[in-house]
């Protein structure tokens, strides 16, 4: 049977699959390499021979000098500082070994005065040193993989921060037993979150052995997690044994199977704006204190959940002491209920406080159980080495800084040269305002100032005057134009007529006369005018015209008769149904009461008379006084 049938716990690792586990990383030492290595002891530098001179330099071996001159620009060279680093980690280099490392590579240093080239030093001597620990690290495991420039060495310490920063260790098992039923290409990964802070990724083997439980010891205290979030007004809190509930311990959380649940509790505070997000406070740090009812309660509300959290937290003391590792969801000022306070349980630096490693729901015990699985169960993947190799070369491009291109300069637009209005004679100002005023006094149809500017300057009036009379609907205009200037008709005004624009039919009528009466003027059918319409042709239609109208009028007061005399018909019918309804008994009338309606204040005939004549919102101001002069009446 598969051992993957069913989850497994990052606690209750099977002893088969422990065993036969091995870090899967980007950069994964093996036990035995990190065991050697822990071990080597720093080899101190030789003792340096002093020059005859009595001047050397405690950093770089074989140095010495003849002028303190030449001693002080040693202490500005690449070698020295280089070796001010590498004495650290008792690896100086002589002057030989330093050539060779060097050797291929441009100069370093520069100009003493430039900071782009000290940068530059500064960031090679940084490179050359990631190169000298990698190649001492990887010596003992492979004789023969050795970094042979720049670029690798700062891949591989690249490779190594990048290890530490996934949220989920991987390790396969190569030699795990035919028994377990694992098939090829399987990986386990557990939450890095459950780990203590480790400096290599191999060192997290041994710390998933440590975390192993063993057999149950009577009197023993329960190894437990805490889990805590706050968020919205809503708090959860979760203490959980690592060791599964057993057939006799009872269990009060719905949902929570074999889930061994020592203490939990979930509350309720109203802190936040339905539908806003936010909360008070912070609403009132960025703005000014709200004075509203729902502001004060929701302040109110903040300030119980607060007092409610911290309270817990004294209560649970001593879990939370026992906790091997508790997870916090809360925001910046969510955690002021959690530490910072006198008597607080939590301090803001202990270790084992640690977030949630994936996005969580609204604080409840359901969610809280949600998380408490994903947290301790050992995720499976089965992915081949090919899709392993992309997805570390993908991660490891992602987290690489980011080097920001230069951008190109951009060259500045040619300025737009200004359109050059061509200057104008004082001939062709005169003319041009000659123009407007023709345009102008045809559009307000002055002919008693048109007739001696014509004459004054007939060479200057074109067609195009009398299309702008046409469209104008100047009627005398239009004729003064065709009957004395004579003016083309026919001309092309962009693609039209002068009859083609003309805006009222009487205008249009003008052209028709004046056709009839000289058909020999021009073409009057290339001048898109219809046939021509003579004065008795005129009358007649004017004639039709009027009969239309006058039977229009007649139509309209027969059918106003019809309407009055259907009102009077039924008028008559109502005033014969109600003289046949049958009156009642007794009369209002007999009892001192007036029939019909009345109106506020007294009888028809009284001081109220004078209503009937003012406007509605006169009458409704005079009641509204007359109502007021009553209600004081009544309180004397």
């Amino acid at each position: 049977m598969s051992l993957l049938r069913s989850a497994l716990s990052v606690y209750a690792i099977p002893p088969e699959l422990l065993a036969a586990l091995t870090v899967r990383s980007i950069q994964a030492q093996d036990e035995q390499t990190a065991e050697v290595t822990a071990t080597i002891e720093p080899v101190p530098a030789d003792p340096i021979p002093a020059s005859s001179s009595g001047l050397g330099c405690q950093a770089c071996p074989g140095a010495s000098f003849e002028t303190p001159e030449d001693q002080r620009a040693h202490f500005k060279s690449d070698w020295h500082r280089y070796n001010a680093k590498a004495r650290l980690q008792g690896k100086p280099v002589t002057a030989d070994e330093w050539e060779g490392m060097v050797e291929g590579v441009s100069s370093i240093s520069g100009s003493a005065s430039s900071s782009s080239s000290g940068e530059s030093s500064r960031s090679r001597i940084t490179r050359l040193l990631a190169k000298a620990k990698v190649n001492d690290t990887n010596a003992n495991a492979n004789a023969n993989d050795e970094i042979d420039s720049d670029e690798e060495a700062e891949l591989a310490d690249l490779r190594r921060r990048a290890q530490l920063r996934t949220a989920v260790i991987w390790f396969t098992a190569p030699n795990a037993p035919a028994s377990l039923g694992l098939p090829a290409n399987t990986q386990f990964g557990v939450i890095r979150a459950l780990f203590r802070t480790l400096d290599t990724a191999g060192d997290y083997l041994g710390e998933l052995r440590r975390l192993q439980l063993g057999p149950p010891v009577p009197e023993e205290e329960e190894r437990r997690i805490t889990l805590l979030m706050v968020a919205g007004g809503h708090f959860a809190g979760m203490v959980v044994s690592l060791r599964p509930r057993g057939p006799r311990d009872r269990q009060d959380v719905k949902g929570a199977g074999e889930v061994k649940i020592l203490k939990h509790k979930t509350f309720h505070r109203y802190t936040t704006r339905r539908k806003q997000g936010g909360s008070q406070a912070l609403n009132d740090n960025a703005k000014s204190k709200a004075v509203s009812a729902g502001a004060m309660l929701r302040r109110y509300g903040e300030q119980a959940l607060m007092e409610e959290i911290r309270a817990l937290m004294a209560e649970w003391e001593e879990d939370l002491n026992m906790s091997e590792r508790i997870f916090l969801r809360a925001s910046t000022h969510g955690k002021k209920s959690f530490w910072g306070y006198d008597g607080a349980v939590l301090e803001k630096n202990d270790e084992r406080v640690v977030s949630f490693p994936f996005p969580t729901r609204r604080p409840t015990q359901q969610e809280l159980l949600r998380c408490w699985h994903e947290l301790t169960r050992v995720k499976v993947s089965h992915l081949s080495e090919e899709a392993l190799q992309a997805q570390d070369d993908a991660y490891i491009a992602s987290i690489q800084p980011k080097k920001q291109a230069k951008a190109a300069p951009v060259a500045a637009p040619a300025p737009v040269a200004a359109p050059v209005v061509p200057k104008l004679s004082p001939e062709e100002e005169a003319k041009l305002d000659r123009q407007r005023r023709l345009a102008d006094m045809i559009k307000k149809g002055r002919l008693d100032a048109l007739r001696p500017f014509v004459t004054k300057y007939s060479d200057e009036v074109t067609p195009a005057a009398l299309g702008t009379a046409a469209a104008a609907g100047q009627e005398d205009v239009v004729r003064y134009f065709l009957t004395e200037v004579r003016l083309d008709p026919a001309a092309d005004l962009d693609g039209k007529r002068p009859y083609d624009l003309a805006s009222t039919k009487g205008v249009r009528n003008i052209f028709r006369r004046v056709a009839f009466d000289h058909p020999d003027w021009c073409d009057w059918t290339a001048a898109h005018v219809p046939s021509g319409l003579s004065e008795e042709a005129e009358a007649e239609q004017g004639a039709k015209k009027a009969e239309r109208r006058r039977g229009l009028r007649d139509k309209m007061r027969e059918k106003e008769k019809a309407r009055d005399a259907e009102r009077e018909a039924q008028e008559a019918a109502d005033a014969a149904a109600a003289a046949a309804a049958p009156k009642p008994a007794a009369s209002f009338q007999n009892l001192g009461v007036p029939s019909g309606p009345q109106k506020l204040g007294g009888r028809p005939g009284g001081s109220e008379g004078g209503l009937s004549g003012l406007s509605p919102e006169m009458r409704m101001q005079i009641e509204r006084e007359r109502r007021a002069r009553a209600a004081e009446a009544r309180f004397k």
